[in-house]
Order: C-alpha cells, then sequence, then structure tokens
C-alpha cells in the first residue's frame, strides 16, 4: 500500500468512531481531528458570519452536526487560531477532514462525502499560493506574455475540473462554484498586474492589450454564493485600487501622474465612494468600506486628514459599531506621525522580557508590524532578514500585533524559523490592543532618539530599499 492510500486509511479509522455516533441523524455532518491542536476549540462561520463554536474533545477531534433548519450548502469556513480554511458541503453530507497545525495547508486532507470536491479546492489553493510568490516576478513580464501566462494557468485548472468531475461526479452546484472560484482568480491576477504596472510602472500602461480587461464584463461585484471566498476577496480589492486610478485618469485634464499614486487620501476616498455603489450584500459592502477607511486612516498624515475622513464616513451609514471603531483608530493613528516620538511604547521579547522601545538598540530602527492571520508575513519576514542582512547599521525588527495570548505567538516564531533576536509583540495596550490589527504591515523607520522619520512605506514597493538609502545619506 503506497503511503498515500495508507494515509488515507488511517484517517478513515481515526474519524470512523465520529461518523459512527452520527449515523442516526440523518442530517448533514462535519468531523475531523486536529493535530497538535493550539486551543480546545475550532469556529465555524459562513459568509463571514459566526455559526458555532466546536469543541475538540481529548483526543483532539471534533463531531458537529448542522442544524437543518437553517443549513445551506456551499462554502463554509473552519477557522483554528491562527490558520482557517474554506470546505464545501451540500445537505446529508458526511465530511470528514484530518490536519496538523505545524503544516496546516500542506497536510489538510478530507475523506468522506464530498473529500474529492473540498481536495480539489486545497489542490487549488496551494496553485494559488505558488502564483502568489510568482506575481512579484511577473510584473517583470510585458502585458502579453502575462497575460497569456494567466490564460495558461486558468486552462490548466478547468482542465483538471473537467476531468475530476467527470470521474467523481461533481455535482452542477459545486461544479459553478469551482468554475467561479478558477475565473475569480483568474481575474485577480490580472488585476494585481494591472496594479503593478500602474503603480511601479506607469509608462507601461501603453502596452497593455485593449482586450486585457474583458472579463470586466462578466464579473458579479455581489455574489451571494463566494462572498467569503478569499480569491473572490482579493479580487474586489485589487479591482477598486485599480478602477480608482482609472477614474483618476479620465478626470484629469492635465498631468494625471500624481494618479499613480495608489495611497493618497484622494484615491482611498475614490474606492470608498465606489464600495458605496458597487455592493449591493451589506456584509461586502460594510467590510470593504471599513476596511478601505481603515487604510486611508493609516496613511493620514495630519489630523485634519483623520477628521475629514471620519466626517465622510457618516455619509455612508455604517453600522455605529464599526464607526465608532474608526473614530477610535484614528485617535491611535494620530501618534504615529512623522515627528513623534516612540521610546515609551511597551513590548515584548520572544524571550518573555518587557521593555521599552528604547531599550531595543541605539542604532536606527526599521518596525514592521504583521499578524498570524496575514498571509503574506513569511515572504515579509524574507525581505526583512534580506534588509538586515545589506544594512547591519540599521536594526530590524517585526512586531506582532495579534491580540491572543503569548505562547501561540511564540510558537508561530518557532515554527516558521524566525529570528527570536529581532521578534517582539505589542504589550499593556488595555482596550486598544484589538485596533492595532488595523496596522498590519505598517513600516516605520525610526532614528536613534525615538523619533519616527518615515511612515508610509510598503515593503513591496520596488523603490522600498532606495528610502532606506535615503535615510541612511541624510
Amino acid at each position: 500500500m503506497n503511503s498515500k492510500l495508507l494515509l488515507t486509511f488511517s484517517l478513515v479509522l481515526s474519524l470512523f468512531s465520529c461518523k459512527k455516533e452520527s449515523e442516526n441523524t440523518n442530517g448533514t455532518y462535519l468531523a475531523g481531528e486536529i493535530v497538535k491542536s493550539n486551543y480546545d476549540y475550532i469556529t465555524l462561520e459562513k459568509n463571514n458570519e459566526l455559526i458555532d463554536s466546536i469543541f475538540l474533545d481529548k483526543n483532539k477531534k471534533f463531531s458537529y452536526t448542522f442544524n437543518q433548519e437553517t443549513f445551506s450548502p456551499g462554502l463554509y469556513t473552519f477557522r483554528h487560531t491562527p490558520e482557517s480554511q474554506v470546505f464545501y458541503i451540500e445537505e446529508g453530507d458526511s465530511l470528514l477532514l484530518r490536519v496538523n497545525m505545524d503544516e496546516f495547508d500542506e497536510s489538510l486532507m478530507y475523506t468522506n462525502d464530498k473529500s474529492h470536491e473540498n481536495n480539489f479546492l486545497m489542490e487549488m489553493y496551494l496553485l494559488n499560493e505558488k502564483d502568489n510568490d510568482l506575481i512579484l516576478s511577473y510584473y517583470k513580464m510585458s502585458p502579453d506574455d502575462f497575460a497569456e501566462k494567466t490564460d495558461s494557468i486558468k486552462n490548466f485548472k478547468l482542465e483538471r475540473l473537467a476531468s475530476l468531475k467527470d470521474k467523481y461526479e461533481f455535482s452542477e452546484t459545486f461544479t459553478e462554484v469551482a468554475h467561479k472560484t478558477i475565473d475569480y482568480e483568474y481575474y485577480d491576477l490580472r488585476e494585481r498586474y494591472a496594479y503593478l504596472i500602474n503603480r511601479y510602472f506607469s509608462d507601461f500602461r501603453s502596452e497593455i492589450p485593449n482586450d486585457f480587461f474583458d472579463y470586466r464584463k462578466n464579473v458579479n461585484f455581489n455574489d451571494a454564493s463566494i462572498q467569503s471566498y478569499y480569491t473572490y476577496q482579493r479580487f474586489l480589492d485589487n479591482y477598486l485600487k485599480n478602477k480608482a486610478i482609472e477614474t483618476c485618469i479620465d478626470n484629469e485634464t492635465e498631468d494625471p501622474s500624481h494618479c499613480f499614486k495608489a495611497n493618497t487620501i484622494e484615491n482611498i476616498k475614490q474606492r470608498l465612494y465606489l464600495s458605496d455603489s458597487l455592493f449591493e450584500i451589506e456584509n461586502i459592502r460594510n467590510s470593504f468600506l471599513s476596511k478601505i477607511a481603515k487604510k486611508q486612516i493609516n496613511f493620514s498624515v495630519s489630523d485634519g486628514q483623520i477628521d475629514s475622513t471620519i466626517s465622510l464616513l457618516n455619509k455612508f451609514n455604517l453600522p455605529k459599531d464599526q464607526l465608532k471603531e474608526l473614530k477610535t483608530l484614528g485617535n491611535l493613528q494620530k501618534r504615529y506621525f512623522i515627528g513623534k516620538n516612540v521610546s515609551d511604547a511597551k513590548l515584548l521579547s520572544a524571550d518573555g522580557e518587557k521593555l521599552k522601545f528604547s531599550a531595543i538598540s541605539r542604532k536606527p530602527i526599521v518596525t514592521y508590524t504583521w499578524s498570524l492571520y496575514a498571509e503574506n508575513h513569511k515572504l515579509h519576514h524574507h525581505l526583512i532578514n534580506e534588509l538586515r542582512n545589506r544594512y547591519p547599521e540599521i536594526t530590524f525588527i517585526a512586531v506582532n500585533i495579534d491580540e491572543e495570548d503569548t505562547k501561540l505567538w511564540k510558537k508561530s516564531i518557532e515554527n516558521f524559523g524566525y529570528d527570536k533576536a529581532f521578534e517582539y509583540q505589542i504589550r499593556d495596550r488595555k482596550n486598544e490592543r484589538y485596533l492595532y490589527k488595523s496596522f498590519i504591515d505598517k513600516v516605520l523607520i525610526i532614528d536613534n532618539r525615538g523619533n519616527i522619520v518615515q511612515n508610509r512605506l510598503n515593503l513591496e514597493d520596488p523603490n522600498f530599499e532606495n528610502k532606506i538609502l535615503q535615510f541612511l545619506n541624510q
């Protein structure tokens, strides 16, 4: 018996007892095992709303029967902090899963009903992750070459889906969802490429073929069936960025060069208006309005800009709790303007030492904030490590901003092989700590006196290293 068949057989045996307990329910059933679990429960979500918390037994297994009166088929999310993944289930299914938290995505495996469908989704997810790693080099391709590359990626996935559909008799409902996930990954790759061109290589815009964005004619901005799917959400985000740039260019009668700066207050404000007009599903609309408003606050450089943003948000009729959070975030952002001193900021080292920022280093410091929930933290740590090796006259540190206890953060540092000497976590922020999730990927350059000298930087900006050199040459 080969290793894959042996693993499948072991999984079925491991979870058989869970399934047996459910056989008299005649309902829709999910069971699984979480190897090396972080907590004693998982959460179940649909369309970004919590359905239930499911506790693990002493063997780290769980079982759950859906409420037949409220169940609806489609995509769901199970979450075991800090990881999460989407799965598909239909009425009457008994779906089994097993995952090792040390290698979450690579080890996640399904058996029983809808196993082939969900293993296909996982296969596509892992392929998409590879595409994410490559997108940073794709911008070096000509638009024609990139179009050919994305066509090839999409065709391969469609052929794979067609092959499995015939072999395992996928339902038409699932096949439709699977087609959408492939389509929106394809759309997103093109939007992300266009965004890189728009933002960093605007001189090449004229080389983009006229039919490059033809897929936009087929976009459904209010697709309830995949509204929480990561590729759909990412596509919508990148589409808004590009559309705001295009709108600015169309309305500019003189010099449009400022339009390509995607994180200007004007650009982000345009994305707010677009979100309000495009999205009819309340969850999507409110989510994007809140997310974009947080970005606008994050990129503000004066009290006046933040106050103007809050005033604008009053026009969009956001839920009161979201508006209150944005106002509080604005007050927090005012502490991180250029010229502000952060010497007294409180941090926790990976060794458990409580210290102030001023005790970290006598050299200038570049800080990068990260979260376990952000998919790009491995890439960004890699970039930071390269810069640390090239510029020893600067101390580069990573600051984790998650709310959870420090055990999971420390475990993650070990799992990902991050250098403990440069890892810190925020501490003692009282009721503000949850707000720091809006500061993911925030990069600051701080001089040796603790004063912020740069606060609007992006690690993925091809010119980021030049900003470091400019600081050193001052």
